[in-house]
């Protein structure tokens, strides 16, 4: 009676030893799984990446609903792609949408954003995508040449952007006036309305480059300026998985098409070798 009691109780322990072995490999599976999608659960809408972006801001954003395009657009097009996402586009202010992904009205922020210290305080950047300097432009004949030309004059530049910053800050003009595009700050200085004006580089390039007449670009300013995607803080799993789908597009030689395509130029080092990671620190985000 004792030996088969004690058999009992061995096939038992036994038993719950299997039990705990199969629960213990499926909440392995399960966490595992989960941890691989993580993201998923911070998007504001299952299986959709929703983006803010100021339109148009050419090269960077361009177009009319639903086609957008552009540099930005298609880099986010082709990480959503790598996360199996769709995407949803929405034009917003740029003065406001630093703020308005914060407080989580899109997922990210996709309009050639500068990294700068004061935004992050309010979002998390991804590793930079993109690096940019400032352009001064004038009306043809200009007297203006430079930055150190500016006193007194009236500057045109977009309004919350790191040119509409510097022409404040570094810089004696006389008024800074503000537009709601980088478009509308080059018509401002074309009809008069300004003597110079100060914007990123890239977007003044690219509108001379397709004929736009009326002003040239007296130099550029090195600003040591880097843009990035940006993310409320309270998504570091979605960051993290969108870094990881950049890095993928450098290294596979998508990124270098799209800039090429772009910009008819090789991306610069900074962006390739990842050394802009490090001098912004986006790195230790997330």
């Amino acid at each position: 009676m004792k030996k088969s009691r004690l058999v009992a109780l061995l096939s038992a322990l036994m038993i719950l030893a299997a039990m705990v072995v199969v629960v213990g490999c499926g909440s392995s599976d399960d966490d595992s799984s989960g941890g691989s999608g993580d993201f998923q659960s911070e998007l504001i809408t299952d299986g959709t990446l929703t983006v803010g972006s100021d339109i148009p801001y050419a090269p960077f954003e361009m177009g009319k609903a639903p086609d957008y395009t552009g540099f930005d657009i298609e880099l986010v097009n082709d990480i959503a792609d790598r996360l199996d996402l769709d995407v949803k586009v929405q034009d917003t202010a740029f003065d406001t949408i630093f703020t308005d992904v914060a407080q989580g009205k899109f997922d990210m922020v996709a309009s050639a954003s500068t990294i700068t210290p004061e935004r992050e305080q309010v979002v998390n950047f991804s590793d930079p995508y993109y690096e940019s300097e400032q352009a001064l432009f004038v009306p043809p004949g200009s007297d203006i040449t430079s930055v150190d030309d500016l006193a007194g004059k009236t500057v045109a530049a977009q309004d919350g952007t790191t040119g509409e910053a510097y022409a404040n800050d570094e810089t004696d003009a006389g008024q800074v006036r503000g537009f709601p595009t980088g478009a509308a700050a080059i018509a401002a200085v074309v009809n008069g309305q300004a003597d110079a004006g100060i914007v990123d580089a890239p977007v003044v390039e690219d509108a001379a480059s397709k004929g736009q007449s009326g002003f040239e670009i007296a130099t550029n300013i090195p600003t040591g300026e880097y843009y990035g995607f940006a993310f409320a803080k309270n998504t570091p799993e979605l960051l993290k998985a969108v870094n990881g789908a950049l890095a993928d597009l450098i290294d596979d030689g998508t990124y270098e098409k799209l800039f090429k395509k772009y910009f008819n130029a090789t991306p610069p080092e900074s962006i390739t070798s990842g050394s802009a990671a490090e001098d912004t620190g986006t790195t230790d985000e997330g």
